[in-house]
C-alpha cells in the first residue's frame, strides 16, 4: 500500500487491488489534482454539497456515519465535532472520522478533531495500526490534548496532517520526539512491517 498526503486532510491511499481517498476538496488548498479511486470519504459534508476534484464523480463518496463496503475496502464513519461544538447544537462543528481497511491494516483519519473521544467513539475506531491526525488548525484538539488521543488510540504509526511548520513543531515537542524526515509517501507491504512495541511518526510531504 502507498499512502500519500496532498496537503490539508487530503490524502490517497493505493492498495493492491483497489484505492480509496480522502477529503479531495475542489476548494481546498491541497495538491491532488484530480481523483482515481474506488471510493472516497469526506470528513467535513455532513449536508453533501462540497464539490470535488475531477475524477471524484466514478467514486463512491461517503461523508456520513455508518459501516460500509467496497470493493476491498471497509469503511466505518464515526460520528465527531471540531472545538466549534456548541452545548445543545448537534449541527455546528459536526465531522466524521473514518476507520477503515485496506489491504489487512487499519487505518483511521480523526479529521479535524477538536474534542477528545469517549469509550463509546474508541471502540468503534478499534485497533488502529496506522493514524492520521491533525497538528494544526483553528478547530482542532491542542498539541497536548492531541498527544493523549494517539495514547489512547494506541496505533502503530502515525501521520501527521493539516499542519504549518510551527505546528508541526509544537506537536513533535510535545510528544518529546525528534522531528521525523519528510518522505514522499508511506509505503508498507504487510501488516508485520509495521512496528509492534512502539509507535513510529511519519512527516510526509504534500504532494
Amino acid at each position: 500500500m502507498k499512502i500519500q498526503w496532498h496537503g490539508e486532510t487530503c490524502f490517497t491511499f493505493k492498495g493492491k487491488y483497489t484505492a480509496t481517498c480522502i477529503d479531495p476538496y475542489a476548494n481546498g488548498k491541497h495538491n491532488l489534482k484530480s481523483v482515481d479511486a474506488a471510493s472516497i470519504m469526506l470528513t467535513n459534508d455532513y449536508d453533501g454539497g462540497a464539490q470535488l476534484v475531477p475524477g471524484s464523480e466514478k467514486a463512491i463518496v461517503f461523508n456520513w456515519p455508518g459501516e460500509y463496503e467496497v470493493q476491498d475496502t471497509t469503511i466505518i464513519g464515526i460520528p465527531a465535532y471540531t472545538k466549534e461544538k456548541e452545548e445543545g447544537d448537534t449541527a455546528k462543528g459536526r465531522i466524521v472520522i473514518f476507520s477503515f481497511m485496506l489491504d489487512g491494516i487499519r487505518m483511521c483519519h480523526l479529521g479535524e478533531l477538536g474534542v477528545e473521544l469517549d469509550d463509546i467513539g474508541l471502540e468503534k475506531i478499534g485497533a488502529v495500526d496506522i493514524l492520521m491526525v491533525s497538528a494544526g488548525g483553528n478547530n482542532v484538539l491542542d498539541p497536548k490534548k492531541m498527544h493523549a488521543t494517539i495514547e489512547q488510540i494506541e496505533p502503530r504509526v502515525v501521520i501527521f496532517m493539516n499542519h504549518t511548520p510551527a505546528d508541526l513543531e509544537a506537536v513533535v515537542k510535545e510528544i518529546g520526539i525528534q522531528m521525523p524526515e519528510p518522505i514522499d509517501s508511506f509505503n508498507v507491504q504487510e501488516k508485520s512491517q509495521l512496528p509492534e512495541e512502539r509507535t513510529d511518526f511519519v512527516v510526509l510531504n504534500a504532494v
